[in-house]
């Protein structure tokens, strides 16, 4: 056996669960995983000969993959901007737009400057985690109402040797701190409940439901809650960043105004959809 022939019995197996390109992108995980193989190495490997032992790793990672189990939790992990994040059910995984919201963030701010930053809903930590690991004099508070994503933060904040302010707040029911921030940051609950037919297996099987939906009759609920708290504690001319469902982002952008937030700034993902908000506290 060789490793072309496994990765058809991948193409073949996982036909109906995943895209071909998902197919391969997901084999080639495992091969850097397992191997330490990058992608292009896979390629120029696949006629080389495959033991027992290895291919039998493969093959019981392709069960877990027609399990749904998503291959993030297959390796234990994914790479975010510089960090590298363990992953569990306790938090939503990692995906490549809140990645970008990382950047966004990154390019709109002065690197020089110890700001006040505040991540609402971190759930892993990836936010809080990638921010401190750019800007390490800023000071980064990470929310979550979840102990258990609380700890996963944690515990990615130590591995990727960053010291991040973790706290346990519900921002719909407690009465929250009165301080001052300069960047307020969140990616909260945002897909609409009727929405969940049309989710994927392997996310409806294996991360949190309440990180994802919200009520079909208040889509906005988080986004609210979040920025009422804003517009008394972000410093003036502080930014509130956002990331959302695409059939949301229009609605938030004319809820921000009439909020009084000021130079409001709506931007589309690496796929092109309404994805981020910006907006400034007037």
């Amino acid at each position: 056996m060789n490793l072309g022939i496994v990765r058809k019995r991948f193409e073949l197996e996982l036909d109906t669960h995943y895209t071909q390109q998902e197919i391969r992108q997901h084999f080639s995980e495992l091969c850097r995983h397992f191997f330490g193989l990058q992608a292009a190495a896979v390629v120029l490997a696949l006629n080389q000969p495959i033991d027992d032992v290895n291919a039998a790793k493969l093959l019981q990672s392709l069960d877990k993959l027609k399990d749904n189990i998503p291959i993030q939790h297959i390796v234990g992990q994914v790479s975010f901007a510089k960090a590298i994040i363990t992953v569990s059910g306790a938090a939503l995984i990692p995906r490549p737009e809140t990645e970008e919201l990382v950047h966004y963030i990154l390019e709109s701010s002065p690197a020089g400057k110890p700001l006040q930053v505040l991540d609402i809903g971190t759930g892993s930590g990836c936010i809080a985690i990638a921010l401190k690991q750019a800007r390490p004099n800023w000071h980064i508070t990470a929310w979550d109402n979840d102990v258990n994503a609380l700890k996963l933060a944690q515990q990615n904040a130590k591995h990727n040797n960053v010291n991040i302010r973790v706290e346990q707040r519900d921002v719909l029911t407690e009465v929250l701190p009165m301080r001052k921030w300069d960047i307020i940051v969140s990616n909260p609950p945002y897909v609409p409940e009727h929405l969940k037919k049309n989710t994927a297996p392997h996310v409806l099987l294996h991360e949190p439901h309440q990180a994802i939906f919200v009520p079909d009759d208040n889509p906005l609920l988080f986004y609210k809650s979040i920025a009422a708290y804003a517009k008394t504690q972000l410093a003036a001319s502080g930014t509130l960043f956002f990331e959302g469902h695409d059939s949301l982002m229009k609605t938030l952008k004319i809820f921000l105004e009439k909020q009084g937030f000021c130079d409001i700034v709506l931007r589309n993902d690496f796929r092109n959809h309404p994805r981020f908000i910006v907006a400034t506290n007037s």
